[in-house]
C-alpha cells in the first residue's frame, strides 16, 4: 500500500498558488486579481484555494509577505540602529519603485473589512513580525536600547508607508531621522544613553 507523504498535496497546492499569484501580481494590480485567476494559472481547483485561504486578499497578502521576507531580508549590521537604518532605507527604495513595492500595493488593496479579514492579515504578517522580534532580541542581548516590535511599526514603518500613500516616498535622510528618533526615545524611556551618545548615563548590560 502506498502511503501519501504528510502534507505533500497541500504543499504542492500552496507552492503552485504562490507561484501563480506572484506572476499575476507582476502583471496586474491586486484589485484586478480574483481567486479564480490564481486557480486557473496554478492548475488547481478554486475551491481548494478558498478552503485554505478563505478569500483572495489573504492569499495575496501571504504571497506578498513571503516575497518581502525573501527579497528584502532584515539586515544584521551589528547594532540595532544600523539594522533599522539599513532596513528603513531599503523600504524607502522599494516604495520609490513600482517593481519593488508589491507588498505596499497588496497592503493597500487588501485593507480588512471584517474581523476574519483582520485575522487573516495578522496571520500573514506574523513571519515578518517574528523577524523584527529576532532583530530586537539580538540587540537586547548586546545590551542596547530595545523598542518593542510594534514601536518599530508605529515609528518607522507607518510613517514610511504613509508618505508613499500620499505620493511622497521617503529618501534616506527621512529614513535615518525616523530611526534616530525611535532609538533616542527608547533610550530615554529605558534610562540608557542613545546609541551615538555615550553621555553620562551608563549603558545597561543585558539581563
Amino acid at each position: 500500500m502506498t502511503t501519501a507523504r504528510p502534507g505533500g498535496r497541500t504543499a504542492r497546492t500552496r507552492a503552485a498558488a504562490f507561484e501563480a499569484a506572484a506572476a499575476l501580481l507582476a502583471e496586474r494590480e491586486p484589485a484586478q486579481i480574483a481567486m479564480t485567476d490564481i486557480a486557473a494559472r496554478a492548475g488547481v481547483a478554486a475551491t481548494s484555494l478558498y478552503r485554505r485561504w478563505g478569500d483572495v486578499r489573504t492569499l495575496l497578502m501571504e504571497v506578498a509577505v513571503e516575497q518581502l521576507t525573501t527579497e528584502w531580508p532584515l539586515p544584521d549590521t551589528g547594532s540595532l540602529e544600523g539594522d533599522l537604518t539599513a532596513w528603513a532605507r531599503q523600504i524607502g527604495t522599494s516604495l520609490r519603485s513600482r517593481e519593488g513595492s508589491a507588498f505596499f500595493r497588496v497592503l493597500i488593496a487588501t485593507a480588512p473589512t471584517s474581523d476574519a479579514d483582520r485575522m487573516g492579515r495578522a496571520t500573514a504578517l506574523t513571519p515578518r513580525l517574528q523577524q523584527i522580534q529576532t532583530l530586537i532580541e539580538r540587540a537586547r542581548q548586546r545590551g542596547e536600547p530595545t523598542p518593542e516590535a510594534f514601536d518599530v511599526t508605529d515609528h518607522i514603518l507607518a510613517p514610511l508607508y504613509a508618505r508613499a500613500l500620499f505620493g511622497t516616498p521617503a529618501g534616506p535622510d527621512i529614513a535615518d531621522r525616523l530611526v534616530k528618533r525611535l532609538m533616542a526615545l527608547t533610550a530615554l524611556e529605558q534610562g540608557m544613553a542613545p546609541p551615538d551618545d555615550p553621555g553620562s548615563i551608563p549603558r545597561r548590560t543585558g539581563r
